[in-house]
């Protein structure tokens, strides 16, 4: 087996190998059991389609393999969902001779489960009954798996009490099975219920069967039993794992318990389970969305010192949660420790922090960083240069945001017409017709046109400059 195997690993022509392994059947003290090694050897290659093809070869020139080595095949192909070279393996095997096993019908039973049509079980049983085999533990868990999931609960309790009947007894999959059915359809209780029959039965729940019945409670919003069920968990010496910490801070997260999400991760590590990084990013991602950017940053500080380390969407988000909250000095740290972990901030970062800087009247910063921006290789948008236009209008510095106007047009081929408007806005404000038409023939110099909304200000502004010549005449 380790040569064949070496054999196939090399890149030799599966056809020499088969080709050879025929050859030396003439002259050699030889076993057709090789032939058997040679379809498993593919299979435990992952050549499973080279196992099906080795398989028809050996049938044609005479050979007959084992129910071993079809079932290894069978395994194989089912597992990568070929579901028609299963059935021609089958029936070749009834053709040939080669009479199926309890693991063979337990394949093919899985098999057509998997495809979704029970009533074609069903028939392929009677046919399993018919040749002398009894459905086993696993036939009966895999058909009640199948009835559960298509939500045929009647039929796989069914099952549940003919397993007695016949002396096959429910084990911790079956019992798994059925509350992860009735938690499909509401019944929560109802499976919470079997969990106790199956407990006083001498079964001992596992961490599947405990996830099975915190994420029905989840879905109802029923967080107290869920707790209850962690506690009850964590005294029976049972760890949670990812999935259980996933479900319980996915569920305290719709009930809008974020806090009580990032205490119970707090309280988990306390106990010595291990909480996956992604529960992390999750955590402060969800943090920075509901606008708790100091909940999200003090999380990251905690989970560091376990080796953690925020990616580019973390730190966007955090940037930009912090940023939509003002808080622009805690963000420009979190830009400073991106660079110290050879993180190079992207677009969203620049962007966030040049919003917040001109809307709290630090437009030059914002426009130092978006000068950063340019020299690092990245390229300032639309919304790049409406945030420090407006941010120069705000602080009444007009010929900065003309410049920064200017500079987009010119030199990136930016043309923001909501920038150019807002410009035209402030000089219409102030009554200064003569500016504004000044600027309007500046701006097309570069590339700008007016338009409607441009054509209003004009128009306000005249209106507002006639009202106060009107008010500055003397009185007769």
């Amino acid at each position: 087996m380790k040569l064949l195997i070496e054999l196939i690993k090399e890149g030799s022509p599966k056809d020499d190998i088969f080709h050879v392994l025929v050859l030396s059947s003439e002259d050699c003290n030889w076993d057709p059991v090789v032939f058997d090694m040679l379809m498993k050897a593919f299979v435990k290659s992952g050549m499973i389609l080279e196992g099906f093809s080795t398989f028809r070869k050996i049938i044609e020139v005479g050979f007959f393999p084992s129910v071993i080595s079809c079932n290894c095949l069978l395994h194989g192909l089912a597992k990568l969902n070929y579901i028609d070279q299963c059935w021609r393996v089958y029936e070749e095997m009834g053709r040939i001779g080669v009479h199926p096993n309890g693991y063979t019908f337990n394949i093919l039973t899985h098999l057509l489960c998997k495809d979704g049509n029970v009533d074609k079980v069903n028939v392929f049983i009677d046919k399993m009954e018919e040749e002398g085999f009894d459905p086993d533990l696993v036939t009966y868990n895999t058909l009640i798996n199948s009835y559960c999931k298509i939500g045929r609960l009647e039929d796989a309790f069914y099952l549940y009490k003919i397993m007695y009947r016949r002396n096959v007894m429910p084990d911790l999959v079956s019992y798994t099975a059925l509350m992860s059915g009735l938690c499909r359809q509401g019944r929560v209780k109802e499976a919470h219920q079997l969990f106790h029959r199956m407990v006083h039965r001498g079964l001992n729940p596992d961490v599947v069967s405990y996830n099975t019945l915190i994420s029905g409670y989840c879905n109802e919003g029923k967080m107290q039993e869920c707790r209850s069920l962690l506690n009850e968990m964590l005294g029976s010496g049972i760890c949670p794992d990812s999935f259980t910490c996933r479900i319980l801070v996915e569920g305290y997260r719709k009930e809008g318990k974020l806090i009580s999400a990032l205490n119970l991760v707090v309280e988990l590590k306390r106990f010595g389970v291990s909480v996956s990084f992604e529960i992390y990013d999750y955590l402060m991602v969800a943090s920075c969305r509901e606008n708790h950017p100091f909940a999200a940053k003090s999380l990251l500080e905690r989970v560091s010192q376990d080796g953690y380390r925020p990616d580019m969407v973390i730190y966007n988000e955090l940037i930009e949660s912090l940023c939509k909250c003002d808080f622009v000095e805690e963000a420009l740290l979190l830009k400073d420790d991106m660079l110290s972990t050879n993180l190079k901030p992207n677009l969203v970062v620049y962007r966030a922090l040049i919003d917040c800087l001109c809307r709290v009247n630090r437009s030059e910063e914002g426009e130092s960083l978006m000068r950063e921006l340019v020299e690092s290789g990245l390229f300032p948008d639309a919304a790049t240069c409406r945030s420090l236009v407006n941010g120069y209008c705000k602080e009444r510095e007009v010929t900065k945001a003309e410049l920064i106007l200017s500079f987009f047009a010119a030199e990136l081929q930016v043309f923001d017409t909501k920038s150019y408007n807002a410009l035209a806005r402030v000089f219409s404000e102030d009554g200064d017709v003569a500016k504004l038409l000044d600027f309007q023939d500046r701006m097309q110099k570069v590339g700008f046109a007016p338009n409607s909304l441009t054509c209003k200000y004009v128009i306000h502004g005249l209106w507002k400059r006639t009202r106060t010549e009107k008010d500055e005449l003397p009185l007769e």
